[in-house]
């Protein structure tokens, strides 16, 4: 495969190095979700690719590079799936309830959800690769975050309460794959849904620092 791509006429060195670390981070994608972590071992990654080892050291140093390259590309491919989320959101009634089942569909679903995973639980015994992903992770909450703080009605606290989503509907789906359910967390998604809308509510028709029973910071109002 990696021969015909070099032999496409009129492509630039830099495209073709595009193209084939496109090719290799695809490949260590799909064989992730298939073997999983330790089973996507290099030479399982390159049979799928179609490319040798020779080529292949020309784009990465290691396995652990490839790796990290092919988690990067999967969160900042997530990253722009979230804004576009965002405006499949305008015109809804209830935002934040669109929201959390697309959240649930698109990144907890599917390659993402069983690549996070495979990555999340290496990252636990492998410290080099944690130091390389670590700044990733907190860089797609924040996008996510960035992405969707339109979504919540109340700033002050939208934010905190997206975050906590993500969290929460990560260990849904961690559920899901141990039941091998197609879709038991249902039930409790659309729980989360009314307590996020109470919440949300309260904050919006009640001002900042003003708890039920009206009083702020321990004076009666």
């Amino acid at each position: 495969m990696s021969s015909i791509m070099g032999g496409i006429p009129g492509r630039t060195q830099d495209q073709r190095t595009r193209d084939m670390r496109a090719l290799l981070i695809e490949a260590t994608l799909d064989c992730l979700q298939a073997q999983g972590f330790h089973g996507a071992s290099l030479s399982v990654i390159l049979k799928r690719a179609g490319v040798s080892r020779g080529a292949w050291a020309h784009h990465f140093s290691s396995k652990h590079d490839l790796i990290a390259a092919a988690a990067e590309a999967m969160m900042a491919e997530a990253a722009t799936a979230a804004r576009a989320v965002t405006a499949t959101l305008d015109g809804q009634e209830d935002r934040f309830t669109s929201l959390i089942e697309q959240v649930w569909q698109r990144f907890y679903r599917g390659r993402h959800r069983d690549v996070l995973f495979e990555l999340v639980v290496a990252c636990r015994t492998d410290r080099e690769l944690a130091h390389r992903l670590q700044p990733v992770f907190v860089e797609l909450i924040e996008s996510f975050r960035g992405a969707w703080g339109s979504a919540t009605p109340d700033a002050s606290g939208g934010g905190d309460l997206l975050t906590l989503t993500l969290f929460v509907l990560r260990g849904m789906a961690m559920q899901e794959m141990l039941a091998e359910s197609l879709d038991g967390q249902a039930a409790l998604r659309q729980l989360w849904t009314g307590i996020t809308r109470d919440f949300l509510q309260a904050r919006h028709d009640r001002p900042l620092g003003r708890p039920a029973g009206g009083r702020i910071l321990g004076v009666a109002s």
